[in-house]
């Protein structure tokens, strides 16, 4: 069976905000940032009222509909701030309007700062955004039985070589391996995963790779380590069948034919359909050691290569 990936393959669509757009956005993260409060700034949302901020409410719109019905991955221009604290607080708002927050750790942070802290790697047990490796192709929900509507990454710094991000739509994916019944099958089939990261005690879930949506999109939870790690800790190896699986999927996502590349630039937030897109990133080198904490004051010219994460599910 011979497939036109190409068909399958949506585009990386581009947005930027109209400036009246972005100045009801500005006056939200103004009001946001005048209200003291003692606890993290990702604790209480941002809200919006229609009649309020008309331009910012139908730009939101927009964007839903982009990632919900068109592309499903997009990149949002013009976020360039100065300082740490005021990009942290103008992503945090942002999302927070475009849709609901999740948690996404133990304690309870609903934004994750990436980076590097130069600590244990992926497979010593840490999590992919406190590394500086790549090549784990991968979509974030696979922490967490629920689905993640919208992945947001804000770039407020690029490290010094590298950090590309690698882009796959799980829908030209799932074309290529149409060739290749008895791979989809077993994809198809549960598999066990852990909530790393998400609670003190590890929690073990089943669910299959590959699903679909009701409308017939494919959908995929996929990342090899946490996979082969969760059944070690159930005690089920992977059968034979299934490690056959998983490197036949993993030859497919490493192709050029279902990828994107892209280099986010400071000032850039990528927004996707996370069980609609997988992606990773290249390895990197930063212009800086590494630093297991970052303070606010901290002007983002001067960071290495710095994200803010967030896990938002549709209002």
């Amino acid at each position: 069976m011979n497939i036109n990936v190409s068909n399958f393959r949506q585009e990386v669509a581009r947005f930027r905000f109209s400036k009246a757009a972005f100045d009801e956005l500005l006056e939200k993260k103004n009001t946001f940032d005048s209200d003291a409060r003692s606890d993290r700034f990702d604790s209480v949302s941002a809200y919006i009222d229609p009649l309020q901020s008309p331009f910012l409410s139908a730009e939101l719109r927009n964007i839903r509909n982009i990632i919900d019905r068109e592309s499903h991955v997009l990149i949002l221009d013009g976020f360039e701030v100065d300082n740490l604290a005021s990009f942290k607080s103008l992503v945090w708002v942002f999302g927070s309007l475009l849709g609901v927050p999740m948690v996404q750790n133990h304690l309870g942070h609903k934004v994750i700062e990436v980076y590097d802290r130069g600590g244990k790697s992926i497979e010593e047990g840490a999590r992919y955004h406190q590394t500086r490796q790549g090549a784990y192709v991968h979509n974030d929900g696979v922490s967490d039985p629920l689905p993640i509507d919208y992945l947001i990454l804000a770039c407020g710094q690029k490290a010094l070589v590298g950090g590309e991000s690698i882009l796959i739509d799980a829908s030209a994916v799932y074309a290529q391996l149409m060739a290749f019944p008895e791979i989809l099958e077993v994809l198809k089939c549960d598999f066990f995963f852990e909530n790393r990261g998400m609670a003190d005690e590890d929690l073990l879930f089943k669910a299959p790779i590959l699903s679909f949506s009701s409308e017939g999109i494919p959908l995929v939870r996929y990342f090899r380590v946490y996979i082969e790690s969760a059944h070690l800790k159930a005690g089920v190896p992977l059968t034979s069948s299934q490690v056959q699986s998983l490197d036949f999927l993993d030859t497919v996502l490493d192709q050029s034919s279902v990828q994107h590349r892209v280099l986010l630039e400071p000032g850039q937030v990528l927004i996707s359909a996370d069980n609609k897109f997988l992606h990773t990133r290249t390895d990197f080198i930063d212009k800086n050691a590494p630093y297991p904490e970052i303070n606010d004051t901290e002007r983002l010219s001067e960071l290495n290569r710095y994200m803010l994460r967030m896990w938002l599910r549709k209002q």
